[in-house]
């Protein structure tokens, strides 16, 4: 329950500074509004938004009557961590993502293009340039999962997605032109022209009814139970599966006994709808600030931080752990360093997961981890270095400050040396992965790493390694690394 309430706090804290100033059609649905593409400050990589401006009869009308696109534009995505904007953003994009990638209808008139390909019009119009027999073309899941959802759900009128996907047919290259760096991510945005004025779902009410509509009907609704966090009864609600799907409890294999689902909500993990919202928006708290994805390779990494006392009052507290929890990570290599120097009034909960299509695959959870901790490990790993690699590193001087004599070096050499004895077939490179995640989790959580299999497993190696010619040029190195590597777990093994 660590994790969760730390999660919850978190949720908290941000929803009580958004609500001081929170548009009232939008304090419902804050919790659960979504960034569609992840801000990224490097001018060359900043994604970008193309904008479709949909001429409409009237843009108060309950039913949007479409009468064309008026211009197609490009404009900068958002490229600033400044949670004010990060809000408005949200707020003007009203976006989220769908249940699942097979899912046939969408929060918003938003469709995620991606990165460019070589070749943009036949990505758009299908290999044969007839779009609606290509069901991989861009305009094909367009047409199917944006457009005729809001048609058929009457935010727009009867024909309003054919007319529209007609007029794109013919401005297929302007998009193509305006889609053509593949070092950007690209969404397209489809909004409403107003007299010159380009305007965002999130601006319009008929959208934000509809938002509001498909997240009474996904998140939430009647239940007869008792929510786990507050606990409180509640009759509506949903499961914790609706903000972390780690599991799918819909199966019989995992819940025994479970019938056609029946019984699930109350029999899992209810929560109310209070508490659905303060977990939601926590979510996008861990998602913005709080995402670790350079450490480890293919994984991500949650840090999530509590207060020893709770986040919720943050007023007596150190003005530098108020800020580091407003604020999140640093966006620097040396993550485990700098979390190691944070106030002893925090703990961590590191949770290692990784996208399995809709789902998450939750591999490890490490609850209550001290900075303390994180100190002696970065000490010992810089005992080890300092005996071990600096010279060989092409070191004139020791000097523990240096980047590369840090805990973040220490994971980052357990990584690169323990993947290089894996085959060289990515399902093998996978086991050994979860090799190293473990061990790693193991030295957050204070447990024995079996640093006897890990020297099993090199010396298993060595025969094939001796034989590599290729090694061989290198191989000094990569054996000090091992030799590193086991002093170091042998270290933290002697302090427990």
């Amino acid at each position: 329950m660590g994790f969760l309430k730390a999660v919850y706090e978190l949720g908290k804290v941000e929803l009580g500074s958004k609500n001081k100033n929170a548009e009232s059609y939008f304090s419902d649905i804050d919790s659960f509004l979504q960034l569609p593409m992840p801000i990224i400050e490097d001018d060359q990589r900043q994604g970008r938004e193309i904008r479709i401006w949909l001429n409409v009869r009237d843009r108060n009308a309950k039913c949007l009557e479409v009468t064309g696109i008026a211009k197609i534009d490009l404009k900068d995505y958002l490229n600033s961590n400044d949670s004010d904007k990060i809000n408005e953003t949200k707020q003007k994009f009203l976006y989220r993502d769908t249940p699942g990638k097979n899912t046939q209808w969408c929060y918003s008139p938003i469709y995620k293009l991606e990165k460019a390909t070589v070749n943009p019009n036949g990505a758009l119009l299908g290999k044969s340039g007839t779009w609606r027999d290509d069901n991989d073309s861009r305009y094909y899941k367009i047409y199917k999962t944006v457009l005729k959802p809001l048609e058929d759900i009457g935010v727009f009128s009867s024909g309003s997605a054919d007319l529209i996907m007609s007029e794109l047919e013919e401005k297929a290259d302007r998009i193509a032109e305006l889609w053509k760096d593949k070092k950007r991510l690209y969404i397209l945005v489809f909004g409403i022209n107003d007299n010159g004025n380009f305007l965002y779902p999130g601006e319009l009410e008929i959208f934000r009814n509809h938002f509001k509509s498909r997240l009474e009907q996904n998140i939430g609704g009647k239940m007869s139970a008792t929510c786990s966090l507050c606990h409180a009864k509640a009759e509506s609600g949903a499961n914790l599966d609706k903000i972390f799907k780690f599991s799918t409890f819909d199966k019989e294999s995992f819940l025994p006994g479970i019938k056609d689902g029946r019984g699930v909500r109350e029999k899992v993990f209810p929560l109310c709808d209070d508490c659905i919202s303060v977990m939601s928006m926590g979510r996008e708290v861990l998602n913005g600030r709080f995402l670790d994805r350079q450490t480890i390779p293919k994984m991500n990494i949650y840090v999530v931080p509590e207060l020893i006392f709770g986040n919720t009052d943050l007023d007596d507290v150190a003005v530098n752990v108020e800020n580091f929890i407003k604020s999140g990570l640093k966006k620097a290599e040396r993550l485990f360093s700098y979390l190691a120097k944070q106030d002893e009034i925090l703990v961590y909960h590191f949770i290692f997961w990784e996208k399995n299509q809709a789902q998450e695959r939750l591999h490890v959870m490490v609850e209550d981890v001290p900075p303390s901790r994180l100190k002696c490990l970065e000490r010992l790993w810089q005992e080890t270095y300092k005996v071990l690699l600096w010279k060989d590193a092409g070191k004139t001087e020791f000097r523990p400050g240096d980047t590369g004599v840090d805990l973040d070096q220490a994971f980052r050499t357990i990584y690169s040396t323990l993947i290089s004895l894996s085959g060289k077939d990515e399902a093998d490179k996978n086991i050994m992965r979860k090799r190293i995640i473990n061990i790693i989790s193991k030295l957050l959580g204070g447990k024995t790493v079996d640093v006897e299999f890990v020297k099993q497993l090199m010396v298993s190696r060595f025969a094939g390694l001796f034989a590599d010619t290729q090694w061989i040029r290198y191989g000094h190195w990569e054996l000090r690394k091992m030799m590193a590597v086991l002093e170091f777990l042998g270290k933290v093994n002697g302090r427990r």
